[in-house]
């Protein structure tokens, strides 16, 4: 079999085929983390939490403990599919007219546009009723990558290239992201 030469921006990935499993993410080392917890004896759902918690440490561009994770379950033995809605609400006291008080045209970058955390909810929902393990246990791969860290993958470094001007606003996430932070002098935000 002749592989197909490697070129920028494009990836080799081969049909990869499983006797007792098989874990798709977003990057690698999600997959490797929700692996994980299957040779531990956890469930698709323990697997499927772990690589989402490992993926909001891998792609943190793209995916945040803050945000939402929809879940769609299917549950082998019971021959019936469940969902877990995964998506955050807005504040009570966010509306337009909040805004326009103080004078936003437009929902504002930062805290005011945030919504109400979803995806922790998502995740120990689909635990505590479909799942064998417990947080702590689905959740040490994803602190591992955390604590130990990782290598930048041409994506995430793409994204900070392109957002770097967005990630300077922010003196944590510039200390964080950029090489050279860019200095605020207002710690507050």
């Amino acid at each position: 079999m002749r592989l197909p030469r490697a070129s920028k921006g494009v990836a080799h990935r081969p049909t990869i085929t499983g006797r007792r499993y098989v874990v798709a993410a977003g990057h690698p080392l999600a997959c490797v983390a929700a692996q994980r917890v299957l040779e531990h004896g956890g469930n698709a759902f323990d697997a499927g939490v772990a690589a989402g918690l490992a993926n909001n440490v891998l792609q943190p561009d793209i995916a945040n403990f803050g945000g939402i994770a929809p879940i769609i379950l299917y549950h082998a033995t019971r021959h019936q599919v469940y969902t877990v809605q995964g998506v955050g609400t807005w504040p009570r006291a966010a509306s337009i007219r909040a805004f326009r008080e103080r004078g936003c045209e437009q929902i504002p970058n930062g805290v005011l546009r945030s919504i109400v955390p979803a995806a922790p909810s998502a995740w120990l929902a689909a635990l505590s009723h479909f799942g064998t393990k417990s947080f702590a246990e689905v959740a040490t791969p994803a602190v591992e990558l955390a604590e130990g860290g990782f290598a930048t993958h041409e994506l995430l470094a793409a994204n900070i290239r392109r957002y770097r001007a967005d990630f300077a606003t922010w003196p944590t996430t510039a200390a964080i992201f950029l090489v050279h932070p860019v200095k605020s002098g207002n710690p507050a935000k």
